[in-house]
């Protein structure tokens, strides 16, 4: 199972059998794309200084995608 989680200015997944709890402001955490970022507290919607609308890896919903069997991401006209 996987989570999302903002981090690194992206919301990227993070694998919940590597991390069973949600992760804290100043760890670090290796997102399913392997990028080693460190959580600060911009990235926890449930605090005051948290920054919105942060993009999708892609990198990461590929690989979520790949290990849960779905189909691979649409390919949208112009990108």
């Amino acid at each position: 199972m996987f989570s999302w989680h903002d981090a690194g200015g992206l919301r990227h997944a993070i694998d919940l059998s590597v991390y069973p709890f949600p992760p804290r402001p100043g760890e670090q955490v290796t997102t399913l794309c392997g990028v080693e970022t460190t959580v600060i507290r911009e990235d926890f919607p449930q605090l005051a200084e948290y920054k919105r609308y942060k993009k999708t890896c892609l990198d990461c919903d590929t690989v979520w995608r790949k290990r849960a069997n779905l189909a691979p991401r649409p390919v949208l006209a112009g990108s």
